[in-house]
């Protein structure tokens, strides 16, 4: 009987989902070149309507595997949201562009996205690599900040999110969001 109830018990709190003590709205999206040649094109995406949902398209001109692709992404917290920029210490360096999709894209983005409907862009899982070469598209998405961390810097946070290919930048989006405490 003890055992049962505690089987119960542990499976009611497995299904609780904790709402998060933020929202998170789109504020800019900001592609920018690479230094000598850019392989990642992001200058399709932008933000639409009231909510902010990103929208748009963006290619990849090559297949970037482990072995020659890397992606950083530098973060930088503006609490007051007067943009006055502070470099945050959970930067993500250089990292082979496979791990970092299968590290961050599926925490941070793939929950917001449902393949086939809001993207084209294949779901990352374990066996994901290399990344595609093609043309993607997002749709009207929203971050599903679910399985984002508790606990986030309020105001304004921006990434700087750098494509590499043999050391040599290739390309990258400058994303902004606003993170405010949840309205009761």
């Amino acid at each position: 009987m003890k055992w049962t109830v505690a089987v119960l018990l542990l499976h009611l709190l497995h299904n609780i989902k904790c709402e998060q003590s933020y929202v998170v709205s789109n504020e800019k999206l900001e592609p920018f070149e690479g230094d000598s040649e850019t392989l990642v094109i992001f200058n399709g995406l932008k933000t639409v309507g009231r909510e902010r949902a990103l929208n748009g398209s963006f290619k990849f001109l090559g297949e970037m595997n482990n072995d020659d692709f890397k992606v950083s992404v530098e973060l930088y917290s503006s609490p007051n949201g007067d943009g006055d920029f502070k470099r945050m210490v959970m930067d993500v360096p250089q990292t082979s562009i496979c791990e970092c999709f299968k590290k961050f894209y599926v925490q941070f983005v793939q929950p917001s996205v449902k393949q086939g409907e809001t993207t084209n862009f294949p779901l990352v899982d374990e066996d994901f690599c290399p990344i595609p070469e093609g043309d993607f598209y997002i749709k009207n998405i929203l971050f599903n900040t679910d399985d984002w961390p508790q606990q986030v810097p309020r105001g304004i946070v921006k990434a700087i999110i750098t494509f590499f290919n043999a050391g040599k930048n290739v390309g990258g989006l400058i994303v902004v969001v606003k993170i405010d405490d949840r309205q009761s």
